[in-house]
Formats: C-alpha cells, structure tokens, sequence
C-alpha cells in the first residue's frame, strides 16, 4: 500500500531572518544557512493490510515522514508511492478553523478527505455520535478542551472508511475512555484489511496493535521488522542518548540461547539470571503462585557506588507484567571496587498465568536504566508457568481471592 525509496527531507537553518534575505539577493551565491537532515534516505514498504508502527526519539523524523506521505510537506528526494483513500490524524485540530463549529469543520474537511456532499451530511449524525460532543458538536471550536478536539478529527477520519489511516500521537491526548474507544475502532479497521501507520511513544499501545515497526533515530530507518526486536533496540537507544554514547554498546548477547540485545558501558556485568526454588535448586518451570527466588549475578569492571539491579517480567507477546529494581525498593546495594561480584535476590510469589515468560536484567546508576547504564540484558531467561490444580483462572495475573456466599 505504501512504497517509500530514498526519502530525504531538508530544511535550511538561518542563524537570522535577515540572512534568508540576503542570501536571496546574493550574486555570489553565497550560502548563509545550515542544513538540517529530518530524514536521510528513507526506505520502507508497508503491506495491505498490516498495522505499521513507527517509533523513536523527539526529533527522529517521524512527523516529518507522516507529513510527507499526506502531502502536507513537500520531500527534498526519494520516492512515494500511495496506493488507496487516506485519511490522516496529524498535529492536534489540524484544518479545524477556531471560529466554525465542530459540525461546520465536519462539512469542510469532509471534502478535504475526498468524502462527497452526500457522504458528509449521511455520516454526520455518526460523527457526532461517535464523537460523542453532544451539543458542543454546534459550538466553535475554539472553545474545545484538547480531548474534544481528538474526538472530533478520530471520529470524521473513522466515518471515512479509508484504505491508509495515518495517526500520529493523536491518541494520547484523549481520556482512558475514549483511547479505549480508538484502539477498539483501530481493531475494528484492521479486520477490515485497512492499513495503519500508527505512530506513538506509549509503547504498550504499540506492542498491543502493531505487525511490524520502523525505529527511526536521526532522520533515518535504523530498523524494521518484529515489534519486540524493535522495541529493545529502541529501549537501548533511550539508554545511549543519555550521555554516554562514546563507551555505551548495544550488541548481541552472549548468554542463553534466545537472549535479546545487550546495551550499556561494561562498567558491570550481568553473569547469571536463574530462578531458584525454597531448596536453592534451579527452575525451568514454576506453578502458579510458586514462591521463588530470581538471582542476578553481577561482576564489576570499575568502582561503582551503590548500583541500582532489577529485572523485568515479560509475557510471550512482549508485555511488560512486572519490573523492579532496588532503588525501587529503597534497599542499597554497596560499595564496589573492580573486580568485586555480587548475587542479588528477589524473593517473590510467581503470580502469575500459565505461559512462558521471559526475564530482563539491567545493573544501573540511578531509578531508571537511561542514567548511566552499565548493562541491560533484554530475555536473558526463559522460564514456563504450569497451571495450579487446586486452583483454575484466566489471564496473565493470579490475584487468589477469597470468596464468600451470603444468602439473601
């Protein structure tokens, strides 16, 4: 549906509003700005069909690529080629007029979206329904919170039945509730066979509707392919851009078989993640509930002052289900010279549904991996959860209520 070659966008910095004059009416030629690359060399191919999730950092090029491919920017080179109706969720309101009514801004960019006069006034009780702005719907829209103007543009985009539906972080402004409401339309859209570009920093949204994603770093494409594979590297990337680009390394792991990337400066180690059970033996398999013992050996390439060490829980599908870390649990660890090692141990109930599961492991400086992080270990364990006999429930979650029965 959506083919990109060679894509490239630039655009002239000027160190001042004059300098743009000047360098017009120059004979010289002489060039008063810099260059500034949003993308470079672009590549993608989007199937029918498929939910196609583009993530990155603040300045990666993503809203540069989305406006490019609904033609409100023009590209610098490269090729796109769009097959089908696309409808578009951009900048917040984007084509609402301030002083015209929601209704009003319906019957207009209705148009804008290739919809005929028909098709508007016959999908507008929809719109509003679906909107659900009840009679500021007649109101104008300046006079819209920031979630009434989400609910706006998602319900006339939804009421165009595109074959491209182009989101860029739309969904984040809206309440629980309707962001629930979108993600189900969304759902509803993929049965459908429409194609979905669907970009978002809520990752858990990302994991939860796309096939594929595009990891942008710079302006360029650093990775496409499997949701959760990208989603480590961009994980690692959040890491490195803290500061410590110049000795930080992401790369292949040299644990288990199956191990995800391993990111960090080598200031410490990861050596070992096993669950353990109440005799101190090694576990492949858990029961549900079963209290076990995870451990993290680390060993130390360098002094280091009371290092944070967690894990992460995944599902099979790549959800996070739980994480901890022992700044979290204001416990501190010590001090460390190099070539000190040390276990650390979290003693917990496995709560959880039968699956198999994965654990992540990071050793840190701070709360959170993106300060100084000295490695992390995306699947470094692979585990399984048997279901309890005693006990029978659905989901990922073993909350073990107590029940009580009053007759009335």
């Amino acid at each position: 549906m959506i083919e990109v070659r060679g894509l490239s966008k630039v655009y002239k910095i000027y160190p001042r509003r004059l300098d743009r004059l000047k360098e017009w009416l120059s004979l010289t030629g002489k060039k008063r700005h810099r260059e500034y690359w949003a993308l470079k060399d672009v590549n993608l191919d989007i199937p029918r069909g498929c939910v196609f999730g583009i993530i990155g950092m603040n300045g990666a090029g993503k809203s540069t690529l989305l406006k490019i491919l609904t033609g409100t920017a023009q590209k610098s080179a490269g090729m796109v080629n769009i097959h089908g109706r696309v409808a578009a969720l951009l900048v917040l309101g984007t084509g609402f007029h301030p002083e015209l009514t929601g209704k009003e801004n319906v019957l207009i960019n209705g148009k804008l979206l290739g919809l005929t006069d028909d098709e508007i006034r016959r999908k507008l009780e929809t719109i509003r329904e679906f909107s659900e702005l009840g009679d500021f719907f007649f109101e104008p829209v300046r006079t819209y919170s920031s979630g009434m103007y989400v609910r706006l543009a998602f319900a006339l985009a939804a009421s165009v039945e595109p074959d491209i539906l182009i989101v860029d972080e739309a969904l984040s402004v809206g309440d629980a509730y309707f962001q629930q409401k979108c993600v189900a339309k969304l759902r509803e859209f993929k049965e459908r066979g429409v194609t979905i570009l669907f970009v978002s920093h809520d990752l858990g949204i990302v994991t939860t509707l796309c096939d594929q994603v595009a990891l942008l770093a710079e302006g360029r494409v650093v990775k496409t392919g499997p949701v959760q594979e990208c989603l480590e590297l961009y994980n690692a990337l959040l890491a490195k851009h803290g500061g410590y680009g110049k000795e930080y390394v992401i790369g292949s792991s040299d644990h288990e078989k199956g191990a995800g990337l391993v990111s960090g400066n080598n200031k410490a180690k990861i050596t070992r993640v096993e669950i353990h059970d109440s005799n101190h033996k090694r576990l492949d398999a858990v029961v549900a509930g079963q209290k076990v013992r995870v451990a993290v050996g680390i060993s130390f390439n360098a002094a280091i002052s009371n290092p944070t060490v967690g894990i992460l829980i995944r599902d099979r599908l790549g959800y996070d289900i739980f994480g901890t870390n022992t700044a979290q649990l204001q416990k501190a660890t010590g001090d460390y010279a190099k070539g000190d090692t040390v276990n650390v141990f979290f003693d917990c109930a496995m709560n959880l549904g039968p699956g198999n599961y994965t654990v992540s492991a990071a050793v840190h400086s701070s709360l959170t991996h993106v300060e100084d992080n000295y490695q992390w270990v995306d699947r470094i364990l692979t585990f399984q959860v048997l279901p309890r006999a005693d006990f029978g429930f659905l989901g990922v979650s073993m909350l073990e209520p107590t029940l009580e029965i009053r007759r009335t």
